[in-house]
């Protein structure tokens, strides 16, 4: 589990920096607003995200189909999203603006969101292999029965 937060986390460091540096180049550099620049930036980073942890984070988990995998992650990125973006609010519903104010809202609402999706991603989406299907063994490259 300790290897598998540290994918996690190192995962989830690159996508916050894409996430944030798109969300200030479309805030501030080209002028969008906070929610709609939170957005793109987010649908970019999640799709990152998606692929890194399905393909080295949860590489061990059984894969349960593409398709269902990644609706669910998107699923748990979408109340993520909506967990982010409620802090955006209500910061800005305080007056909290401009660029630290902004930065500070989206910290804490991607720190929330993060908690959410770590463990919605192994409860819902890169979910264990139940004991007699086979799991990748990472080592040789193959399938073990477990």
């Amino acid at each position: 589990m300790i290897g598998e937060l540290a994918r996690f986390g190192s995962v989830g460091v690159i996508c916050v920096a894409v996430n944030y540096a798109l969300f200030n180049l479309l805030h501030f550099g080209y002028g969008m607003g906070a929610l709609t620049a939170n957005s793109l930036a987010m649908v970019a980073s999640t799709t990152l995200g998606f692929l890194a942890s399905r393909y080295w984070t949860f590489r061990h988990a059984q894969n349960s189909g593409l398709a269902r995998e990644y609706t669910l992650f998107f699923v748990m990125n979408g109340i993520g999203y909506v967990i982010t973006q409620t802090v955006l609010y209500l910061a800005a519903q305080m007056s909290l603006e401009g660029k630290l104010w902004s930065n500070i809202a989206l910290t804490i609402g991607i720190g929330l969101a993060t908690i959410f999706r770590y463990f919605g991603y192994k409860r819902w989406v890169f979910v264990k292999p139940t004991a007699g299907q086979a799991e990748p063994d990472a080592a040789q490259g193959t399938l073990v029965q477990r």
